[in-house]
């Protein structure tokens, strides 16, 4: 970020359980520019990818910046007391937030672009809505430990383990937790549930989310980079895999194109350029589903 990069416009969202949050607006002055809706990874605050929805700005898109419920600019914080999972996100607080930023820009469709958890939460809801015309996946796809290669795999269950300890003994993740950050007992569950066996069940949902994936036909952008530790070739192909019905892409960025010694799960949001450049090109030759 510079001196110069423009304040972003805020714009409050009011949940039906009188909980609220703020969307970063950033707009361009192109026409007819997609609107891209950015999901942070877990425990991430939005403000984490400024440089991002600058980048987009920048390259003739509107970019919409929302934190997930329990960080952030959200009025939620999780405690023994107050929690919330997967359902909160995908059926209370993601079709308030899209239809906000559909008003806002006149659209009647977005693009979903969601980095780690934000990814999953994006595919899920937009095999459910009809408000989504595209969706980018930025270094996500399944956390199973079985996709993990080599002893990884045996590490992620044992640090699962110690999450599950963790939020069980304090009533939900506290901060101080060197993973993600202050989240919900049932979030933490549900993203554990997948991580322990590869598919999704969402608490409190009547939803299949397993089948609605099957089903889905938005098209599909998976970007991912060499050393992801958290999120290894072999689990995005995993989560790519349910997608039977969608067009489906993949992009692979070296550190070398991001300007950087190496790349990882989270220091592309610093140099977003190439990332970006990737998302604009696909958006450009691939029409959505009708």
């Amino acid at each position: 970020m510079t001196d110069t990069d423009p304040t972003p416009d805020l714009i409050r969202v009011t949940f039906p359980d009188g909980s609220t949050t703020d969307l970063q607006v950033h707009r361009t002055t192109a026409p007819d520019a997609e609107v891209v809706l950015c999901l942070p990874a877990m425990g991430v605050r939005s403000d984490y990818y400024r440089a991002l929805a600058r980048e987009l700005t920048e390259h003739g898109c509107h970019a919409v910046l929302a934190d997930h419920r329990g960080t952030g600019r959200s009025s939620v914080r999780a405690s023994r007391r107050i929690s919330f999972g997967y359902a909160d996100l995908l059926e209370t607080e993601l079709p308030a937030v899209v239809d906000m930023v559909c008003e806002e820009f006149g659209a009647t469709r977005i693009v979903l672009a969601g980095h780690s958890l934000g990814g999953q939460l994006g595919l899920l809801f937009a095999a459910v809505s009809d408000r989504v015309s595209h969706v980018v996946l930025v270094a996500s796809g399944s956390s199973w430990f079985r996709r993990v290669p080599g002893l990884g795999g045996i590490g992620r269950f044992l640090g699962l383990q110690w999450i599950f300890a963790t939020t069980l003994l304090w009533g939900y993740l506290p901060q101080w937790f060197p993973f993600a950050g202050r989240e919900g007992r049932r979030l933490v569950c549900d993203w554990g549930h997948e991580a322990l066996t590869g598919r999704y069940r969402v608490r409190g949902s009547d939803v299949d989310y397993e089948t609605a994936l099957t089903g889905s036909h938005v098209p599909t952008l998976f970007i991912t980079f060499p050393g992801d530790r958290y999120i290894p070739d072999t689990c995005t192909a995993h989560l790519a895999a349910k997608l039977r019905s969608a067009r489906v892409t993949g992009r692979r960025i070296t550190a070398e194109r991001l300007g950087l010694a190496r790349s990882d799960h989270f220091r592309w949001a610093a140099r977003p350029q190439e990332v970006v450049r990737e998302v604009v090109e696909w958006l450009r030759v691939t029409e959505p589903t009708r």
